[in-house]
């Protein structure tokens, strides 16, 4: 696989945003996270679009399974929170829904977390996911498992285990939708599982 500078940079940019946007813009969280993912959907439709995988022919399978995905998802996310607690690490997970929480209003803040979910789709298992697919001998075949290990590898910068681990789990689920159904499946499942998570039924308050 021959990369261009263009690619290097395409593939080296989240290492780059997650850590300004966890720890620099900490306290503006949610804006910096939308404003990031926005250059990296930008940069995926602008230079990568021929590469993105958008949904499979059957609509019905794409609705069906983004929506098994973002319960699959949930139901992941309530029983880590509840292994946090038996673990004594739930600290982890409150410290994630602070950073959330201390931010925008209700109303704007699901317009956000739609945006952020759709964004990271078209970057992660849109434009990433299928340059690896299309172009790497080695991850061609499972192009899903790259970009989940990526995916979970840049939140390393957040200096939080649980949500490395979270990441793990959404990159491998989303990945393996796009992969089969295209990202329209992935993004029901993202955006549903996360305002699930963060809005309406969040595990906190379970």
């Amino acid at each position: 696989m021959k990369m261009t500078k263009q690619d290097y940079l395409y593939f080296l940019l989240p290492l780059v945003l997650w850590p300004l946007t966890f720890i620099v813009f900490s306290k503006y969280f949610v804006y910096a996270m939308s404003v990031s993912t926005l250059i990296l959907a930008a940069f995926s439709i602008l230079r990568y679009k021929d590469k993105i995988f958008f949904r499979a022919k059957s609509l019905t399978k794409v609705v069906s399974f983004g929506a098994v995905g973002a319960v699959v998802l949930y139901i992941l996310f309530l029983a880590g929170y509840y292994l946090a607690l038996y673990t004594g690490n739930v600290s982890y997970v409150n410290e994630v829904y602070s950073l959330i929480y201390s931010q925008a209003q209700t109303i704007l803040l699901i317009v956000l977390l739609a945006v952020i979910g759709m964004c990271e789709e078209l970057y992660w298992r849109g434009g990433l996911q299928g340059f690896v697919k299309k172009n790497s001998r080695i991850f061609g075949k499972v192009p899903w498992f790259a970009s989940s290990i990526y995916y979970a590898a840049v939140h390393i910068s957040t200096f939080n285990p649980i949500l490395v681990i979270a990441a793990l789990f959404v990159g491998l689920i989303a990945s393996v939708l796009a992969d089969r159904y295209g990202i329209a499946a992935s993004a029901i499942a993202h955006i549903a599982w996360i305002e699930a998570i963060i809005i309406f039924l969040p595990v906190i308050a379970v």
